[in-house]
């Protein structure tokens, strides 16, 4: 009868390891590899929708073929009078790359991502070391676009024009510790004029 007491007293305290050591384990897990994985999540998240706006604008400029999305008009004796914004084709390239920027991230689906195990243990030392954790994060949101109009000095007696489309992209991170919302904002610049003399009055 001792022998069998012994043996469920040594079976209980075994259980109880186990069971501490689970819980153990699992607070590490919530404490230190949770934040790891949201944290590379959100900083990838962000990089993939701004190479996905990068891309459609690249192309939908070299497609459409526009450089310019202004106009100098100059009184009979040369002198500046208007900075005119070609609204058509600004318009243009905003609602195309705006559309293939949308169609660009809605196809970021299950993209992958990999933590060397040396960044999640802690440590600048080892932070890349140790084999890759494969972690798939899946992107969603929506897309907005607005027209961005500065003037900068160019030189002497110059000045530069610049139209840029100021995009905005709310993202929702999907990850297997949960969802993340990010804000990802990024300029395009859709065509510059150089102004010689005075600035004119911009109409557009």
């Amino acid at each position: 009868m001792r022998k069998t007491h012994n043996k469920r007293v040594v079976l209980i305290r075994v259980i109880i390891f186990l069971i501490v050591s689970v819980l153990l384990i699992w607070g590490f897990l919530e404490w230190r590899v949770t934040p790891v994985i949201r944290s590379m999540a959100a900083v990838q998240g962000k990089s993939f929708a701004v190479s996905a706006i990068n891309k459609a604008a690249a192309e939908v400029l070299e497609e459409t073929g526009i450089t310019e999305t202004a106009k100098v008009s100059t009184s009979a004796d040369g002198m500046l009078r208007s900075l005119t914004t070609d609204t058509a084709a600004a318009n243009l390239l905003k609602h195309n790359i705006t559309l293939r920027a949308e169609e660009y991230i809605s196809d970021l689906r299950h993209k992958q991502m990999n933590i060397p195990l040396g960044m999640i243990i802690g440590g600048e030392l080892i932070g890349a070391v140790g084999p890759d954790i494969p972690v798939y994060i899946t992107l969603s949101g929506t897309t907005d676009s607005d027209f961005e109009e500065t003037f900068e000095s160019g030189g002497v007696n110059q000045t530069v024009h610049k139209l840029s489309l100021k995009i905005k992209t709310d993202i929702r991170i999907l990850t297997p510790s949960g969802t993340i919302s990010e804000t990802v904002s990024t300029s395009v610049l859709l065509g510059e004029t150089v102004i010689i003399g005075s600035v004119p009055l911009v109409s557009k």
